[in-house]
């Protein structure tokens, strides 16, 4: 073929990928809709003047309950040295080298389990925002790194920055 006809039919193909690409619906979160582990959530950098600091750093025990105000609360529950993303909402270690450590942390609203999110260390600033979400976490660092009986990772602390979203 002549290196036009390639070139053309290249193009159009690219505009017609572009096309369906930008036609990508997108699911509309209602208000006071739950939010199971399922559901699509944003990611992204959220801009400094859309949120507050409210801790530049507090220590948090490991599987232990924190209380952010009267209603919110949080538990670090699940510490991954090496973390990847192994599903929606999963996170595991290819190995227990401290290469790219990440927690889980629950949140909790009167008691009641509303979302979790996870946080690397190494990527401060990057956060899913889920619906009725009121607080992001930076995860600073820890202590305490241990490799359990049953072959799972726990830390003592995990140090944590906190925002209220505006």
């Amino acid at each position: 073929m002549d290196k036009k006809i390639l070139y053309t039919l290249g193009i159009f193909i690219l505009i017609v990928l572009g096309y369906f690409a930008l036609q990508k619906e997108t699911t509309q979160i209602e208000p006071g809709q739950h939010i199971n582990e399922s559901q699509p959530h944003e990611m992204g950098q959220m801009s400094n003047s859309a949120m507050e600091l409210i801790s530049e750093s507090i220590i948090i025990p490991f599987n232990k309950s924190y209380s952010i105000d009267e209603e919110w609360s949080i538990i670090v529950n699940q510490f991954e040295p090496d973390a990847k993303i192994a599903d929606p909402g999963t996170i595991a270690s290819d190995s227990s080298l401290e290469q790219n450590p990440a927690v889980k942390v629950n949140f909790y609203k009167n008691g009641e389990l509303i979302h979790y999110q996870i946080v690397f260390k190494e990527a401060p600033g990057f956060h899913s925002v889920k619906p009725k979400q009121k607080y992001i976490l930076d995860f600073i660092d820890y202590d305490g790194f241990k490799i359990t009986d049953d072959n799972k990772y726990s830390i003592e602390n995990a140090n944590l920055k906190i925002w209220r979203i505006k």
